[in-house]
């Protein structure tokens, strides 16, 4: 793995600079004399910046050095108010993008990609990791006022103070940003023995973004949905599958669904432990290359099973729809359980 360990880590760097979020929580800096202002005057300008723009877009170069590696890539960004980004992420290895529209957040890779739904109560965890790094306790200072590529900048330090997260004590940043209207220019962060640069070549402020742009590439990725249940005959109204029951105490349901096919897992509690009833279809495929599977019948039918460790599985095929089971315990166990929802 590289210095920049994923693409969502590169686009963190790029939404941390690019939006101002730097500026969150900021604890008031030294003068610097009277010709200047005080480090957080320079980050509330770049919050108020960044906050009033509807739109953005620009390009970042991101480099990435420790002790042993440097990695270099160029981020193409674009954000939309309230709620969508895109960046496009490329370097020597690969190009990756991620991106929301505001209801569905998805990435795009050489090797996966991915795309699923944002909960309706806005809650997802993928996002608190734009802002997270930098936590709300950092002192800001200006340090002085120098040319940066034909622009006058503030060099602004910042440094966590003794009430931010231990994780976050040896980490500094400095940010370049422009006396004349508050754009970020330049940030240099280190963390340990890690140093990121991020230039950013390029920003426009409210210009036209069509809204395809944040959409999820429809021929890389396809949109994964869930709804969850918490009793059978609810499950049973709402999925256009046959769904079996079994003789357990049922617990909860999740409906999973995606173009190539939709996925019921069911969950009941039993005296021997935890069972589990899976009912899909685009399934078939995918279960058939399970390695180590043996064959064994269930109610006079052929079927396979899979043992891991305390787990088991038991599945087969009708037609386009799979269906399985999985309990705590044996093969045997599994068949048994088969055998009543078969």
């Amino acid at each position: 793995m590289g210095v920049f360990g994923s693409s969502r880590q590169a686009a963190v760097v790029i939404a941390v600079v690019v939006v101002g979020l730097v500026a969150a929580g900021a604890a008031t800096g030294l003068p610097g004399g009277d010709s200047q202002p005080t480090g957080e005057a320079v980050l509330d300008d770049v919050e108020q910046r960044y906050d009033d723009a509807e739109t953005l877009t620009g390009t970042a170069e991101v480099t990435v050095e420790n002790d042993s590696e440097t990695e270099d890539a160029t981020v193409d960004f674009a954000f939309a108010e309230p709620d969508k980004f895109r960046f496009v992420i490329e370097n020597d290895d690969a190009t990756s993008e991620v991106g929301s529209n505001g209801g569905v957040v998805w990435a795009v890779g050489d090797e996966k990609s991915v795309a699923r739904e944002i909960p309706a109560d806005g809650e997802y965890d993928d996002h608190e990791g734009m802002t997270e790094p930098i936590g709300e306790n950092v002192s800001a200072d200006v340090v002085e006022t120098t040319d940066l590529d034909g622009e006058e900048a503030y060099v602004v330090e910042l440094t966590p103070t003794d009430e931010a997260a231990e994780k976050y004590q040896d980490a500094e940043a400095t940010l370049w940003v422009s006396t004349d209207d508050a754009r970020v220019l330049q940030m240099t962060a280190t963390d340990g023995d890690t140093e990121t640069t991020v230039v950013v070549t390029d920003q426009q402020f409210d210009v036209s973004v069509h809204d395809s742009t944040f959409e999820p590439p429809e021929d890389r990725v396809s949109v994964t949905t869930s709804e969850t249940y918490d009793s059978f005959e609810g499950l049973q109204e709402a999925t256009d599958l046959d769904v079996p029951s079994y003789d357990g105490d049922f617990e909860t349901a999740t409906e999973i669904s995606q173009a190539d096919g939709q996925a019921v897992i069911q969950e009941y509690a039993t005296d021997d432990g935890a069972v589990q009833v899976i009912t899909a279809t685009g399934a078939a495929d995918r279960l058939g290359e399970v390695e180590e599977g043996t064959s064994v019948t269930v109610d006079g039918e052929d079927a396979t099973a899979v043992e891991r460790e305390d787990r088991s599985t038991v599945f087969w095929t009708d037609g386009e729809v799979t269906t399985g089971v999985v309990v705590e315990g044996s093969v045997d166990d599994a068949i048994a359980v088969a055998e009543e929802i078969r």
